[in-house]
């Protein structure tokens, strides 16, 4: 009799496991595929407030291109990559936007304001407050420091996962322009 179950439960398993397959097949070729930002894509718009309350769109920077940095402070490469950040924006500013993304649903924002002083980092910071609608889940960022890079156009064109320095910033920023 235990015999009979197991081929009655595996029987199961088999019918639910093609029923699976047979519906993910018929759904259309997008449905089937992870969506996101990909390098030559147009980078998801958002809207998000900086330090100061200002409401920042990443669409009204077209025509210049954007280094995007989701980071947290409690990060140990994020904060390393903090001075790398200072420097490229001190050298870049009149020549490509900065916007460092905090992950504030999963920050403090006396903790970002405290790291950026004590980094002396004077850089453009957006908060991402929104733990159900965040803009690093649009950006599918699943491991910070998360950067991308976007041309005048706002089409992506390089990707980084993990801390960056002032030369691989630099030979990512010459993708994007």
């Amino acid at each position: 009799m235990s015999k009979r179950i197991v081929l009655v439960v595996l029987g199961i398993v088999f019918v639910a496991l093609f029923a699976t397959l047979e519906l993910k097949s018929s759904l259309p070729p997008s449905a089937n595929q992870a969506t996101g930002p990909q390098i030559g894509l147009t980078a998801p718009d958002f809207t998000l407030k900086d330090l100061n309350g200002n409401t920042v769109k990443l669409s009204n920077f077209r025509g210049k291109p954007v280094y995007l940095n989701f980071w947290a402070s409690w990060c140990p490469p994020c904060k390393a990559e903090i001075p790398e950040i200072q420097n490229f924006y001190q050298i870049n500013k009149a020549n490509v936007t900065v916007l460092a993304v905090n992950i504030t649903f999963n920050d403090k924002v006396s903790d970002v304001v405290n790291l950026l002083k004590s980094s002396n980092a004077n850089f453009p910071v957006l908060l991402d407050t929104n733990a159900n609608a965040s803009v690093a889940d649009a950006y599918q960022v699943y491991g910070i420091p998360a950067s991308f890079f976007i041309d005048k156009n706002g089409i992506i064109r390089a990707t980084h996962v993990g801390g960056m320095t002032l030369a691989t910033l630099q030979e990512a920023l010459n993708k994007a322009q």
